[in-house]
C-alpha cells in the first residue's frame, strides 16, 4: 500500500495569555491510499487542531514544526511549508475535510448545488457552466443524495441533518481529493442516519481509494469505519495499532478507560474515567494522564513516556508496558 500522508513529529504551538501551548505535540502517523485511520480522544485532546494543521487552516499566530508530506496526483507536497497561494491548489483538490456541524459550515443563503459547483470552479475555472453543473449533480449522486437535481436547488435549512451532511461530503469530494478528513461527521445524527453516513464514507473510501482520517470520540464508530486506530490525549498520540487489536487488547490505561466508558449490549454499568483532560497551560510534568490513572506510579511524574512498539504494528506511550 503506497503512503498517501506521512506526519513526523508535527507540533502546533498557539499563543495564549499564559504563554505558548501545544495542542498538537510531536504527532507522527501515516495513512496509505485507500486506508482508514480512526483518531480517537476526548474533547480537548487535540484531534481537531491536528486536522486543521493538515488543512492549512490554523489560527493566526500559530507556529508549526515537524513534517507532514502528502502524495498528490503529480508530486509530494510538504504541507508545513506551503504558502497560502500554494494551499489553494492543494486544499480541496488533494485533501478535503468534512466538518462536524454542516449547518454552520454550509452557506445559509446559497443553494446546495451552487456550493458544490463553487468547489469545482475553484480548481477548474475554465470548465463550461453546463459541465460544472453536471459534475455537481454527479457529486451529490455519489454522496447518496436522493433526487439530486431537486436538492441542488434547495437551501441548507430545507434539508434534514443527514442530507446536509451528505451535501458536505459531496462538496468535499467534488474536486477529486485523494485524502478525506472527517471531523466527527455523525455528531447530532440519530443512530439510523449515523449508520448510513458511516456506510457511505466507507463505501466511497473503497470505491475511490481515498485515504480517510476519521476523527471521533466514539469507539463504537471507530470499530465500524477504521482499519487502524490512533488514540490521542493532551496533544500526543498515546496508542496506535490495528483497530481490532487496539479494541480487543488495549495497552494504555487511557484506551482501557475509554472502552470501559463506552456502552455495549453486554456491559451493564459504565465506568467513567475520573477527572478531565488537563489544561494545556497546566500539563503534569510527566505522563499527562497520570493524575487520572488508577495504575499510576511515582515514576509516571518524572518524564514523558516514550512511544514504544510492543508488537509489529501496535505501539503505546506508557511505562507499564
Amino acid at each position: 500500500m503506497s503512503t498517501l500522508l506521512e506526519v513526523r513529529g508535527l507540533t502546533v504551538e498557539l499563543p495564549t495569555a499564559a504563554g505558548w501551548v501545544r495542542p498538537v505535540n510531536e504527532v507522527s502517523l501515516r495513512i496509505g491510499a485507500g486506508e482508514s485511520l480512526g483518531l480517537v480522544g476526548e474533547s480537548g485532546s487535540g484531534k481537531t487542531m491536528l486536522s486543521l494543521a493538515l488543512m492549512g487552516l490554523l489560527p493566526l499566530g500559530a507556529r508549526v514544526s515537524g513534517e507532514a508530506s502528502l502524495a498528490t496526483k503529480t508530486s509530494t507536497k510538504k504541507l508545513t511549508v506551503l504558502s497560502e497561494r500554494e494551499w489553494r491548489d492543494v486544499r480541496g483538490a488533494e485533501i478535503a475535510m468534512v466538518f462536524q456541524e454542516p449547518m454552520t459550515s454550509l452557506n445559509p443563503v446559497m443553494r446546495i448545488g451552487a456550493q458544490v459547483e463553487e468547489a469545482i470552479r475553484a480548481h477548474q475555472p475554465k470548465l463550461p457552466g453546463n459541465e460544472v453543473k453536471r459534475r455537481a449533480i454527479d457529486a451529490l449522486l455519489r454522496a447518496a443524495v436522493p433526487e439530486p437535481e431537486a436538492r441542488a436547488e434547495q437551501f441548507p435549512h430545507q434539508l434534514s441533518g443527514g442530507l446536509r451532511q451528505r451535501a458536505m461530503i459531496a462538496m468535499a469530494l467534488a474536486a477529486g481529493p485523494r485524502l478525506l478528513i472527517a471531523d466527527e461527521p455523525t455528531t447530532a445524527l440519530d443512530v439510523t442516519v449515523q449508520k448510513q453516513i458511516l456506510d457511505l464514507l466507507d463505501g466511497l473510501r473503497r470505491e475511490l481509494q481515498l485515504g480517510l482520517l476519521f476523527i471521533t470520540h466514539d469507539l463504537g464508530v471507530v470499530a465500524q469505519v477504521a482499519e487502524r486506530v490512533a488514540v490521542m490525549y493532551a496533544g500526543r498520540i498515546i496508542e496506535e495499532g490495528p483497530a481490532r487489536e487496539v479494541l480487543a487488547r488495549p495497552l494504555h490505561p487511557y484506551t482501557q478507560g475509554l472502552l470501559k466508558a463506552s456502552p455495549t449490549l453486554k456491559r451493564g454499568a459504565l465506568t467513567p474515567i475520573p477527572g478531565t483532560v488537563p489544561q494545556l497551560t497546566a500539563l503534569p510534568p510527566g505522563c499527562a494522564f497520570e493524575p487520572r490513572c488508577h495504575l499510576r506510579l511515582a515514576e509516571c511524574t518524572a518524564t514523558v513516556p516514550a512511544f514504544r512498539l510492543i508488537d509489529s504494528d501496535h505501539a503505546a506511550r506508557c511505562i507499564l508496558i
